[in-house]
């Protein structure tokens, strides 16, 4: 691991709109809360870009030496349909599985849940310091939906808790969806909870009755049932990271109303700004449209693996495109992605192989001069809004950069990779081919050829040299086979 210089780093924050200095609240330790999966199907692609996200965010933290703590929930229940689908529209999507397949609600979170963390790993996404359940914390969501209701914040509907919206000023800050905009339908088409007996359509459920054929209900003061999908992550949240915490992460449909209604929760208890850096990554487009169930267009990790794509090769496509930027998945750009990657592991491999055969090539943490401008540069991206388009452009370019020797761009490699996660650290060096007298005559001949700029004469050598199984390049020292 190299030293590095200090640099300042910034985010764009979603709820200034703008991209500001991160300043932890209690540094080195930052905390950070990420939206994590409704467990009633397998994630799909376009949900890991976000989770992946996340991961790049955590790691470039951790790069400039902070103590990052990261949260990541479970839903096992309360996630209500919104669909236009009249039978499932206000259903839990997990009661709702259960009764179309026959099975437990409890046993599909459970088998859900175990392949979201297989995905993860295959991705090599770093598994987050918690992964609380929503069903582990009813007694905390509880504690926070009585809160509200006694500050004159939530009302009592037959058993049904609701959020009243306008009891708190700042309602859409976040996303800039005010009530006034939502009963007009100004801020475009949003999801409202659909409820007869809600005072007003912008509130929302902190605590609903549950029929008595629902498998998952528990005791509350006001009746049986079961929490809302908003209340969970502010109880989570608090719990695990405080009443005011650095960073709260998902994706950009979570912004309204899941993250605004976060907001209102916490801060309506506290009355503190709960979170103070907003980070929401954009969709992973597929047809030109959201990768989403409703729209019937999701792809599966496993599906990739079934065509002979690498999960790494998807990492590495996501991390072309800056996160706050759509980036549209096509049959194209993951082939293009696995040959990219293929190609870098292969330049990692010969550079692998010089610094294992060079083990005193790299002494404690120094940097040539212009290795150290690299590493500036990549340091620079990164904590630029996680830049990492222009961070993988000055990765590929150090591979080849043969103005610094070999066994210095490997582990600078490797050190860039502790933010990409491709687990560059695990590529193989190439068996070194054996070469013969007759190679290194034509090498020789080569040279000599290339030294006279006879360039015919240079290529006709470089082709027989390829017909002997070499890959040729030139080098500012001559010839190098591989």
């Amino acid at each position: 691991m190299f030293s590095i210089s200090p640099q300042p780093v910034r985010l764009y924050n979603t709820l200034t709109r703008q991209k500001e200095l991160f300043q932890p609240l209690n540094p080195p330790h930052v905390g950070i809360y990420n939206c994590g999966p409704t467990v009633y199907k397998d994630i799909h692609i376009g949900n890991l870009r976000t989770f992946t996200m996340t991961d790049w965010l955590r790691r470039m933290l951790e790069y400039n030496g902070y103590d990052v703590f990261l949260v990541r929930n479970i839903t096992d229940v309360g996630h209500l349909h919104q669909d236009d689908d009249a039978e499932r529209a206000g259903e839990d999507k997990l009661e709702h599985e259960a009764r179309t397949t026959g099975r437990s609600a409890y046993e599909i979170a459970n088998y859900y849940t175990e392949q979201y963390m297989h995905d993860l790993e295959e991705l090599n996404i770093l598994p987050p310091h918690l992964n609380p359940k929503a069903t582990d914390h009813i007694p905390e969501m509880l504690t926070m939906t009585g809160h509200l209701v006694a500050q004159g914040l939530a009302y009592v509907k037959d058993g049904n808790v609701y959020y009243d919206v306008s009891n708190f000023p700042s309602y859409g800050a976040l996303s800039g969806n005010t009530i006034e905009q939502l009963r007009t339908g100004a801020g475009g088409r949003v999801s409202l909870e659909a409820a007869e007996d809600k005072d007003a359509p912008e509130d929302f459920a902190l605590w609903k009755h549950g029929a008595a054929d629902r498998q998952m209900n528990w005791d509350s003061p006001w009746g049986s049932g079961f929490p809302g999908w908003h209340i969970e992550c502010s109880a989570m949240a608090t719990k695990y990271l405080g009443e005011q915490f650095d960073i709260h992460t998902g994706a950009v449909d979570l912004i309204f109303p899941h993250h605004e209604d976060e907001i209102a929760q916490s801060q309506g208890v506290s009355g503190k700004q709960p979170v103070q850096y907003w980070m929401h990554g954009e969709f992973l487009d597929f047809g030109n449209s959201k990768m989403s169930r409703s729209v019937g267009n999701v792809l599966l990790l496993r599906d990739l693996k079934a065509r002979g794509i690498d999960p790494l090769a998807l990492r590495y496509l996501l991390l072309t495109a800056h996160y706050r930027s759509k980036l549209n998945f096509t049959d194209e750009s993951i082939a293009g992605a696995q040959n990219a990657l293929n190609n870098f592991r292969a330049d990692i491999a010969e550079l692998a192989a010089v610094a294992k055969a060079q083990p005193d090539a790299i002494h404690g943490t120094s940097l040539s001069e212009a290795g150290r401008k690299v590493q500036e540069a990549f340091h620079t991206a990164i904590n630029d809004d996680l830049d990492l388009p222009v961070a993988l452009s000055l990765a590929r370019e150090l591979a080849r950069n043969h103005k610094i020797e070999p066994a210095e761009r490997y582990h600078l490699l490797l050190d860039f990779d502790r933010v990409f996660g491709l687990r560059l650290a695990h590529v193989e060096p190439k068996a070194a081919k054996a070469v013969s007298e007759e190679a290194l005559a034509l090498v020789r001949q080569r040279d000599e050829a290339r030294a006279a700029k006879r360039w015919k004469e240079s290529d006709q050598l470089r082709d027989q040299l390829k017909a002997l199984g070499f890959e040729v390049r030139d080098t500012p020292k001559g010839t190098e086979l591989g």
